[in-house]
């Protein structure tokens, strides 16, 4: 039985780490610099590559080098383009919710130019602090607008609604191991055929091997079996990201 996780920073794994053989990662950037790494360690292995600058990479850098960011992933042909999107929690100012919309809109621009998919991180405002709060809903709208773009919402933290938003524009839902009320409705109310597994390692889950609690995961909320699960997840993947094992 093999899983795909579906995003995972397997180039920032512990030196030594060993990627069991039942497990394919998809292998995912987030800055310039990442994405060198990603890339290589991609090749290295074989395994289909995501590269792409997030949100939280423009609050920390700017977008001064935007140009050259989007030649390389250009460039490097990659299997998607991500992890990319809006992070509202990161953002500390109006200049930088504006950098994180002006390089969001470079990268939507570069995924539809290049027919690839979106790999989308997203993450709301908790607080109370004048900026804006709703960033799921300002990546859909941005892409809606793009228009014919297919994309796959990572680590998804929104509600059950927005995933269905989701599924009607065609898109995807990625599920980590971490268990929670809101999650468990949005598993309930995703079609199996629109779900992904992944680890987001090593930041979320330690290792890639965390993706087999996410398909138990999946398996007890649909009342499936974990092997079916893991079958119909691997299945979605590489028809997203366009490769086959």
């Amino acid at each position: 039985m093999t899983l795909v996780d579906s995003h995972t920073h397997l180039y920032d794994m512990k030196k030594g780490y060993a990627l069991p053989p039942d497990i394919f990662p998809v292998v995912v950037g987030y800055s310039h610099t990442s994405n060198h790494k990603a890339l290589e360690c991609a090749r290295a292995g074989g395994y289909p590559v995501v590269l792409g600058i997030a949100p939280q990479t423009t609050v920390k850098e700017g977008i001064s080098k935007i140009d050259e960011w989007v030649a390389f992933i250009r460039e490097s042909r990659p299997n998607a383009i991500g992890e990319v999107g809006l992070d509202y929690k990161w953002a500390q100012s109006a200049e930088q919710v504006e950098n994180e919309k002006l390089a969001f809109a470079r990268m939507v621009a570069l995924a539809k130019e290049m027919g690839l998919p979106l790999v989308i991180h997203s993450r709301d405002n908790p607080g109370d602090n004048g900026l804006p709060k709703d960033a799921i809903e300002d990546i859909l709208d941005m892409v809606g607008a793009a228009g014919g773009l297919r994309l796959l919402m990572h680590f998804f933290s929104g509600s059950a609604e927005q995933a269905a938003r989701v599924v009607a524009m065609g898109g995807y839902i990625s599920v980590a191991h971490i268990r929670s009320k809101e999650r468990r409705k949005v598993i309930n109310s995703v079609p199996l055929d629109r779900l992904l597994v992944e680890s987001d390692s090593p930041y979320i889950g330690r290792t890639p091997e965390t993706v087999r609690e996410a398909a138990a995961y999946i398996a007890e909320v649909k009342g499936i079996g974990i092997e079916e699960a893991a079958r119909v997840t691997t299945e979605n993947a590489m028809r997203f990201f366009g490769f086959r094992l």
